[in-house]
């Protein structure tokens, strides 16, 4: 392959259209119970979830790609024919040995395009001399989770490298699991992104799960607008909310302790998450923001109701962030190794 930045964006595109009803291999940890599961051994580069070494050289024979500046679906048709069923050939295998895959990788795609656009600045390896985009908090975890099937949809190809990676810029740009909806609107504006997009792109918590710290405020010494006492967030579901205590009790002794996402069903793309919201099962205080702020909520509802309407709607919408600051021509390179520039940052 040309890069490894395509093969992440080009994977992600292939891991939401993955084949219906295949699942993910070994069983989760035993702590993976009712709302709770333990993360596991160390988090794996992001490379490496793709089935490639961080430091891969990358063949010079796929470099060419097509004409310079010009995106298209089938960009390396000519240089490398079966790159498609080449990804999908890895990707598969890594999802059955590894169920952390799949959601792992429409994680870095979304943490890679929402800052500073698709161009691989989120690969960029830190030195002793400078930070990256790895080094800021919310992109410590992005290799998780499990996936089975979801949307087909094409991603142009053909982008470059960026020139840069900053380890402020995920912080500033990318939402928190703290952030009110209206927040979290302003940052997908200002981008260019529709409420509906981001109401579908948050459907990709479908897959996945977050760790205790991330809801904790929910479940345990909650109090309300007033500062008023509760055993937990009204909102939630009472059942639900004291699995997710019982889950989490040790999580301060253990950062790694997490829940799904999507309780009901956290191993399949579909459009539980919503339904989920509508019960009180939302996780997250943003996935309750959704449900009460009248902006998200008729968008909620419909994709609860509509398994077919969520997916055209998500398709749509990551087919439009993958086309997000893409650098071409003299803005952006094509790395030698997929984690370190050619030859040094742009500090201009």
């Amino acid at each position: 392959m040309r890069r490894l930045s395509l093969l992440l964006l080009a994977a992600a595109a292939l891991l939401a259209a993955a084949v219906a009803g295949v699942r993910a291999g070994p069983e989760m940890p035993q702590a993976a119970s009712v709302a709770g599961m333990g993360a596991g051994p160390g988090v794996p580069q992001a490379a490496a979830a793709a089935g490639m070494g961080a430091g891969t050289q990358v063949p010079k024979a796929a470099a060419a790609g097509g004409p310079p500046g010009k995106l298209s679906p089938d960009f390396y048709s000519q240089t490398c024919p079966r790159a498609e069923r080449i990804i999908a050939e890895v990707v598969q295998s890594k999802q059955m040995a590894n169920p952390t895959t799949a959601a792992g990788m429409l994680r870095v795609f979304f943490h890679d395009c929402f800052v500073t656009g698709c161009d691989a600045s989120v690969l960029i390896a830190p030195t002793r001399f400078a930070k990256s985009e790895k080094d800021a908090e919310i992109n410590h975890s992005l290799v998780l989770v499990t996936m089975t099937g979801g949307p087909r949809y094409p991603v142009p190809l053909g982008r470059k490298d960026s020139l840069s990676s900053s380890p402020t810029a995920p912080d500033v740009e990318l939402p928190h699991s703290n952030f009110t909806v209206g927040r979290i609107l302003e940052l997908f504006l200002a981008k260019g992104f529709t409420v509906q997009e981001m109401v579908a792109l948050s459907g990709a918590h479908t897959l996945g799960f977050s760790h205790c710290q991330e809801f904790a405020s929910r479940i345990y010494n909650y109090r309300d607008k007033t500062g008023k006492p509760a055993p937990f967030d009204p909102t939630m579901n009472p059942g639900y909310a004291k699995g997710l205590q019982a889950a989490c009790k040790e999580y301060l002794k253990d950062p790694t302790i997490a829940a799904f996402n999507d309780v009901m069903t956290p191993g399949k793309f579909d459009n539980m998450y919503y339904v989920n919201i509508e019960r009180g099962l939302g996780l997250l205080s943003t996935d309750e923001d959704m449900w009460s702020d009248l902006r998200t909520r008729p968008l909620v509802e419909r994709y609860a109701a509509n398994n077919t309407a969520f997916f055209d709607d998500f398709s749509r919408a990551m087919e439009k962030l993958s086309m997000y600051g893409v650098k071409t021509g003299a803005d952006g390179e094509i790395r030698r190794r997929c984690d370190a520039y050619n030859d040094g940052p742009n500090t201009v």
